[in-house]
C-alpha cells in the first residue's frame, strides 16, 4: 500500500487492537473511522492521518506526526470536560500516525445539522455557543487555542437522557497551538492555518493565535448556524479571506436577539472585540429555559 493512501477500509485491525467498522467521515487531516477496540470491547473513534499527495509523504511525514501527536497532547489536557471530545491515545500504525478518540454515538455536527434540517433557533444557537465558549476557556486558560473553530468541528449528540443535540462537543484540535509553550507550528510555508471565512483577520495578516481570535471564529459559526452560511461566504477561498480582511460581515437576516452578540464577536480589532467573559454573559441572557430541550428532529 502507498504511505498515506486512503486505501485502509472496514475489516482491518489496526495496531493489533482496533478493527475498522465503517468511516464515519473526512477532513483536512485525513479520516475519522468507527472502530472496535478488541482490548476493551469498546467502540472508539480513530483518525487516520492521511496526505493528500502520497508522493509528498516522507517529507510531510515528520510534520504529521509530531501534528497527532500536538493534538492528541493538548486535548488530552483537557480530558473529563462536557463540551469536548475525550482524546484517549496516539499510536503509529505502518508508519502513519492514527489518533484515538471518544467515540460519541448519533452525533452529527453543527454544519449538517443546519444543511438538513435548517437553521435553530437564535436562542438555540445561543446555548450552542455557550457550550463551546466555556470549552474554548477551558483550553485558553492551559494556553491552548484551537485555530478551527466552524461548525463542522461542533458536535451536537443525544444526553443521557435522549434529547436531540443536548451534548455540544468541541473536536478536532488538530492545528491548535500552545503559543507560550515553545510549540513548533505544524504549518506549510504560505499555507493559512485555519479555515477560510472562519478566520480571524488577524490570522488571515498573519498574526499569533490568540483567544481572541478563536473568538472571531465562534462568531462565524454561530452567525452560519442562525443564517445558514458563513457571514463572509463568497465564491472562493481567496475572496473569502480578503473579506474576513477587508469587508463588514453580511447583514443578518434571521439572528434576531443574537445579532448584537455576532457583531461584538466579529469586530475586526481584537482589542475592540468582545470578551469571552461579556460574550458568556450575552449569551446567557439569550439562553431561556423554554429552549433548553433544543431543537426538534
Amino acid at each position: 500500500m502507498s504511505q498515506g493512501s486512503p486505501t485502509s477500509g472496514v475489516g482491518r485491525v489496526i495496531a493489533g487492537r482496533y478493527l475498522l467498522l465503517n468511516r464515519l467521515g473526512s477532513g483536512g487531516m485525513g479520516h475519522v473511522w468507527l472502530a472496535h477496540d478488541q482490548r476493551l470491547a469498546c467502540e472508539v473513534a480513530l483518525k487516520e492521518i492521511v496526505f493528500s499527495n502520497p508522493a509528498y509523504a516522507d517529507a510531510e511525514r515528520e510534520a504529521r506526526v509530531a501534528r497527532a501527536r500536538a493534538e492528541a497532547r493538548n486535548a488530552a489536557g483537557l480530558r473529563g470536560h462536557p463540551h469536548v471530545v475525550t482524546v484517549h491515545d496516539v499510536l503509529e500504525h505502518e508508519g502513519l500516525p492514527w489518533i484515538v478518540m471518544e467515540y460519541v454515538a448519533d452525533a452529527v455536527d453543527l454544519r449538517d445539522l443546519v444543511g438538513r434540517h435548517g437553521s435553530p433557533a437564535p436562542a438555540e444557537c445561543a446555548r450552542i455557543g455557550l457550550a463551546v465558549l466555556d470549552a474554548l476557556t477551558a483550553g485558553h486558560q492551559r494556553g491552548v487555542m484551537h485555530r478551527d473553530v466552524k461548525p463542522a468541528n461542533i458536535l451536537l449528540a443525544p444526553d443521557r437522557t435522549g434529547a436531540p443535540y443536548a451534548r455540544v462537543l468541541l473536536t478536532d484540535y488538530g492545528i491548535s497551538v500552545q503559543p507560550d509553550a515553545g510549540e513548533t507550528r505544524y504549518t506549510l510555508t504560505s499555507v493559512l492555518v485555519g479555515t477560510a471565512g472562519y478566520l480571524a483577520p488577524e490570522r488571515a495578516t498573519g498574526g499569533p493565535p490568540t483567544p481572541a481570535a478563536d473568538l472571531f471564529s465562534l462568531g462565524c459559526t454561530l452567525y452560519h448556524a442562525v443564517e445558514g452560511h458563513g457571514p463572509f461566504v463568497r465564491e472562493s477561498p481567496l475572496a473569502e479571506i480578503t473579506a474576513v480582511v477587508m469587508e463588514d460581515p453580511l447583514p443578518p437576516v434571521h439572528a434576531g436577539a443574537l445579532a448584537p452578540v455576532l457583531h461584538a464577536m466579529l469586530e475586526k480589532d481584537p482589542l475592540r472585540r468582545i470578551s469571552a467573559t461579556e460574550a458568556e454573559a450575552a449569551l446567557a441572557r439569550i439562553v431561556t429555559p423554554q429552549t433548553e430541550a433544543g431543537m426538534g428532529a
